[in-house]
């Protein structure tokens, strides 16, 4: 189903639907690709949802075939890369949320289009799921705490799978994995899927979603934050090495 808010031209869409705060990726021209200034959206978005008192269950998805192809990388070349910077601030953000977040996943899920989902409490896909975690083909390192968090979620041996190839993980894999909490037949019947639990989560007070996540978090959120600093600073390394630079110049040369 497709919300008339969609057929706006604006990068990141907000619908308020009762208690269900949904937030959309909406640049399905270039996959979903996000930029600098999207990131800062979503922040927005984010904030505005953990301090509305009507708002229990936030809701992330995208529009068009794909959830997200990853940093637009011309953008991303161009902004600066820091703790400051709205990409990180972004993943300190979903790290930090006390309000219940579920995803809704259909095509490629690339980089931070999956890295993100580690920080949602449940994630619904699609049968054309597509995810992968490639930052080693472009001379980089893990972030937004995937570094751990990937195997907490999928076990070790998958997360170094996973992050020492980049390949892509389809939807069955995802779902035995862990990484998944339900494939659907597509992307309509997984947003519908992912509404149905929103709705039911939001039966319960505020008050009880919140002290549940926080317990079930225990002391992860401070560990976490710390540890999406400590990545982001081993990244901006990397991204000024070589190996860095010449897989970016081939990727935007091809």
């Amino acid at each position: 189903m497709i919300k008339p808010e969609f057929l706006s031209n604006e990068p990141v869409i907000a619908y308020k639907e009762g208690p269900v705060y949904e937030i959309s990726i909406n640049r399905p021209d270039k996959m979903n690709a996000l930029t600098d200034a999207m990131y800062g959206t979503l922040i927005e978005n984010l904030k505005i949802a953990e301090k509305d008192k009507a708002t229990k269950v936030i809701l992330l998805r995208s529009t068009g075939d794909h959830f997200s192809a990853g940093n637009d990388l011309a953008d991303f070349l161009e902004t600066d890369f820091n703790l400051e910077s709205n990409v990180v601030q972004f993943l300190l953000t979903m790290a930090s949320l006390t309000k219940p977040i579920i995803a809704v996943v259909n095509g490629a899920a690339v980089g931070i289009g999956t890295t993100m989902l580690l920080h949602c409490d449940l994630v619904y896909a699609a049968a054309d799921v597509k995810f992968s975690v490639p930052f080693i083909k472009l001379g980089l390192t893990p972030e937004g705490g995937s570094s751990r968090l990937l195997a907490e979620c999928c076990g070790a041996r998958k997360a170094n799978e996973w992050l020492l190839t980049g390949r892509n993980i389809l939807a069955d894999e995802a779902l035995s994995s862990g990484l998944v909490n339900q494939v659907f037949d597509d992307a309509e019947s997984c947003w519908h899927g992912a509404m149905d639990t929103a709705q039911k989560l939001a039966k319960s007070s505020s008050e009880v979603l919140v002290a549940s996540k926080k317990l079930l978090k225990g002391d992860q959120v401070d560990s976490v934050v710390e540890l999406i600093k400590k990545e982001a600073l081993v990244f901006a390394e990397r991204l000024q090495s070589d190996d860095a630079k010449a897989a970016f110049a081939a990727f935007l040369n091809r």
